[in-house]
């Protein structure tokens, strides 16, 4: 029988010591790469990721099922990730961008292999990756994390409006705007 999202948090809330286990295999690297996605550090992300968990352990005597889980575990990745912004106005980054080139340590220590010189499909695909991952970055903030919300972590409109608690038009006024940006950003991508 398969654990349905709900059967593990109401397993969990009851104490069953299999339903964390269950509940982090099922939603880690989703949430890892939600982090990622906002910081593009892997240890950064990997720790926000442990902090939701943590958080919906802690509050699993009072979870009740009024949205869905993953929904429910979005919020508490928001907030986190809101927390994590609002600790880091009082510390100086290396990752902030420094001086007249922009150049960030992020940049300078990349996890990511570089392609081979002799592989240019890996290039273009790289270069392609790289331009719309920047493009993405200098979105504002809001109409940044609706659009990842929705693109690379496929939830609806409706999710992202209860995980931002926000109404669902301010969700399409701010994906309408960060798409129409990115079309202008990206246009010399889009083959004619």
């Amino acid at each position: 029988m398969v654990d349905t999202d709900f059967s593990i948090m109401e397993r969990l809330r009851d104490d069953h010591e299999d339903a964390a286990t269950a509940l982090v295999e099922r939603y880690q690297d989703e949430l890892v790469g939600f982090f990622y996605h906002h910081c593009w550090n892997q240890t950064l992300a990997e720790e926000l990721a442990q902090t939701v968990f943590i958080k919906v352990y802690s509050a699993r005597k009072r979870w009740q099922a009024t949205a869905s889980v993953r929904t429910y575990i979005y919020r508490i990745a928001h907030n986190a990730w809101v927390d994590h912004l609002r600790r880091q106005r009082n510390h100086v980054s290396l990752d902030k961008a420094m001086g007249a080139s922009g150049l960030r340590l992020i940049d300078t220590l990349a996890d990511e292999p570089q392609p081979s010189p002799l592989d240019d499909d890996s290039q273009d695909r790289a270069t392609v990756r790289n331009r719309v991952q920047e493009a993405v970055d200098t979105l504002p903030e809001g109409q940044r994390e609706v659009f990842m919300l929705a693109n690379n972590h496929d939830l609806k409109y409706q999710d992202i409006s209860e995980v931002l608690d926000i109404p669902v038009g301010t969700v399409k006024s701010r994906m309408h705007a960060a798409v129409r940006t990115l079309r202008g950003l990206l246009a010399d991508l889009v083959e004619s």
